[in-house]
């Protein structure tokens, strides 16, 4: 007797360890989702109405295509964004799947707060790879706490309308072709006016009546970097050690910034700049003939009833430009890994997004500027929206012209290396108050403490 229930207990003991491997094999780590079962998720992220409108299209459609998985997104402004998720994390309350500051992202990194998705990423298709330039690695690279929300990179817009009657030749779309810094500079004195109708190159211009500007320019880290590594300059030591912002080739792309504004009289003063409207405007108005900034501007630039186009930024040494976005984690705490990143991969989706054919989101996956019926869907997906040397600007750009991540991917303490040394340094520049070399010599002192090396 005592054999037979033995027995019973044994295959009793066998089932169970067979059912729970088949639930471990069909959902991975974290919770098993028992047939039936919802997998509940909460997603929170920030974004203007227009992108608020779109994500939560997306959602809904990811929520009647998976049965099993159930998403609720959760937006705020981005301004009180930080501080609930923040207040969250604290009360252990995490969501599963969201957007993050990248000041936020790798502290809760650090702290054991994110999923590390790289094993994940490992088992993906080789022809769905993404772009490398869009992940967020950690602990020497061995870790991903994430990838953009999509990818983006700067580059330069201008009014043909302004460029024509000026009588100046459109900017080069393709990268090497880009004007030379010299050439760009003449080309802004000639775009440039005052309220007589003399351009900069006139002997008879007066600098303190523009009434429309050559170029506008964002005074952000992201607004020079590209510049900077143009030149074959650094921003920091590879080893995250040492900033080296006052080093010959910095200095000289921020020297040559502050002289469009001072010296050429073809940029806004900082102090006019703060009771303008934003660049895109400006060109609507014919108020600004050239803007720099970034792919995700095209959403704007689309709505615009003008004449505009894009082009490569203009080059020290070499065409570059950098590609930028916003981390997007899947926290450690979620009970399904395996459904949040089937989420985390679909809100990310050029096929899924409609933020990818209006112009705000570049894709993440390499086939998508490679393969021409995949990169026609967004880049030819809704008519009037990428203008025609887009293909050249932002595909070129992504592939062939991205310069090494910038520091905010890697560097240690960067939100206050930032607001303590580097700003407050350039602001003095933009300002005119000292000279590129002194400021960034300032900023490298106030820098020295706060280097803590790489993530």
């Amino acid at each position: 007797m005592n054999c037979r229930l033995q027995q019973r207990r044994r295959t009793l003991l066998t089932h169970l360890c067979l059912l729970a491997c088949l639930g471990f094999c069909a959902f991975g780590p974290g919770r098993l989702q028992a047939a039936g079962d919802t997998a509940e998720l909460r997603f929170t992220y920030w974004g203007s109405p227009f992108e608020k409108q779109a994500i939560e299209k997306a959602v809904a459609s990811f929520n009647a295509s998976h049965p099993s998985i159930h998403v609720t997104g959760q937006h705020t402004a981005y301004a009180a964004y930080a501080e609930k998720i923040a207040a969250l994390v604290a009360a252990g309350s995490p969501p599963d799947v969201a957007y993050l500051d990248y000041a936020q992202a790798f502290p809760y990194a650090a702290n054991g707060k994110i999923f590390d998705l790289a094993s994940f990423y490992a088992r993906q298709p080789p022809d769905e790879s993404l772009l490398e330039s869009t992940y967020y690695r950690f602990d020497g690279g061995k870790k991903v706490i994430g990838t953009g929300l999509a990818t983006g990179v700067v580059l330069m817009y201008y009014n043909k309308d302004l460029f024509d009657r000026a009588g100046v030749a459109y900017p080069p779309a393709a990268a090497d072709q880009a004007w030379t810094w010299d050439k760009f500079v003449d080309a802004a004195k000639k775009l440039t006016r005052d309220r007589n109708g003399n351009n900069a190159t006139n002997s008879k211009f007066d600098p303190d009546k523009v009434d429309s500007y050559g170029l506008s320019f964002p005074q952000s880290w992201w607004g020079y970097m590209s510049f900077i590594y143009s030149n074959d300059g650094q921003i920091a030591s590879e080893d995250g050690t040492r900033l080296l912002l006052n080093q010959p080739a910095d200095v000289q792309v921020l020297q040559a910034l502050q002289d469009l504004i001072y010296v050429h009289h073809v940029c806004p003063k900082p102090t006019q700049s703060q009771n303008l409207p934003a660049s895109d405007i400006l060109m609507q108005t014919g108020k600004v003939a050239m803007g720099i900034d970034g792919m995700w501007k095209v959403l704007d630039y689309s709505k615009l009833h003008q004449r505009w186009g894009m082009a490569a930024l203009p080059i020290f040494k070499k065409p570059v430009t950098i590609v930028i976005s916003t981390p997007k984690v899947i926290f450690a705490g979620t009970k399904y890994p395996e459904q949040a990143f089937e989420f985390y991969r679909y809100i990310s989706d050029p096929k899924q997004v409609e933020l990818f054919k209006e112009g705000l989101w570049a894709p993440l996956e390499k086939r998508y500027y490679t393969d021409p019926a995949l990169l026609a869907s967004w880049l030819q997906g809704k008519a009037g929206v990428y203008p025609a040397e887009a293909r050249d600007v932002v595909v070129d750009y992504t592939l062939n012209h991205a310069a090494p991540q910038p520091p905010v991917y890697w560097l240690k303490n960067i939100q206050q290396i930032m607001d303590e040394a580097v700003t407050p340094a350039v602001d003095l520049i933009w300002s005119g108050k000292t000279s590129a070399q002194d400021a960034l010599n300032q900023a490298v002192r106030k820098a020295t403490p706060l280097m803590q090396g790489r993530w």
